[in-house]
């Protein structure tokens, strides 16, 4: 099964504990998964770092209505506003959950523990003072872009025969086909924004595999082929998922 980025399953759930339809609990469970505990740096009032509960209560008494989430990359900060120290965090992270209505993002630093194949992740938080970026698309602008992206894409990725060169390629496009289960958002989220978080994760995992590998393409021509070919692909899959995440609000 695909795992979502922290940042969406903690914008998701959060926002479902939010409008009544989880518990704190699901919330913790679904966003900490495998990793250690995690904490918050930054928390207003807290002496030290908080955990995960204890910054969404904080959030909520603030007046958190949703959380959203932001994929920011250099040049694109998609999903968020504010200065240089939160897209700073958020754009080395690739990720952040931004607090509707509070002026505060969350932005995940991730630390990799343990020997290969036994590999934990150590997570904390940091609390940021951030806006929100009010020009994102809807669900079906965003579904709509995704499936005319894939489509320019799809020839020039069949000509360098991307599949061959990574097996997880493979793989998720083997998924992609096959409509194989990926992770659900929670359950106020409607079907067509379960439908196209699913696929923009894993079309932006297969882009993500692509742009890391250019030794796959036999040329430097071919490896810049495949980059023109993909970044147009990349940018609808992380708007897409950026619109699936958002498709709910709050409680009204």
């Amino acid at each position: 099964m695909l795992a979502l980025p922290r940042s969406a399953r903690l914008a998701t759930w959060a926002t479902a504990w939010l409008a009544g339809e989880a518990t704190l609990e699901d919330v913790v469970d679904r966003v900490q998964g495998d990793d250690e505990p995690h904490i918050v740096d930054g928390v207003p009032g807290s002496p030290g770092p908080a955990g995960l509960a204890m910054a969404l209560g904080a959030l909520r008494a603030r007046g958190a209505t949703a959380l959203l989430l932001a994929l920011p990359r250099p040049g694109d900060p998609l999903g968020l506003a504010g200065g240089p120290e939160v897209t700073g965090a958020a754009v080395v992270a690739g990720e952040a959950a931004v607090a509707h209505g509070t002026g505060v993002a969350l932005v995940p630093r991730v630390e990799a523990f343990g020997p290969p194949g036994d590999v934990g992740h150590l997570v904390s938080w940091g609390w940021f003072p951030a806006g929100e970026r009010g020009d994102l698309p809807g669900v079906a602008e965003a579904d709509r872009v995704l499936r005319e992206s894939l489509l320019e894409a799809a020839a020039a990725l069949t000509d360098l025969d991307v599949a061959t060169w990574r097996p997880e390629v493979a793989r998720l496009l083997e998924d992609l086909r096959g409509a194989a289960p990926a992770e659900p958002l929670p359950r106020p989220y409607p079907p067509r924004a379960q439908a196209l978080a699913a696929q923009a994760a894993r079309l932006w995992a297969v882009v993500g595999f692509a742009l890391d590998d250019d030794g796959g393409a036999l040329t430097s021509a071919a490896a810049g082929s495949r980059r023109a070919a993909l970044l147009p692909l990349e940018s609808a899959a992380r708007r897409a998922l950026v619109a699936a995440c958002a498709s709910v609000e709050g409680p009204r």
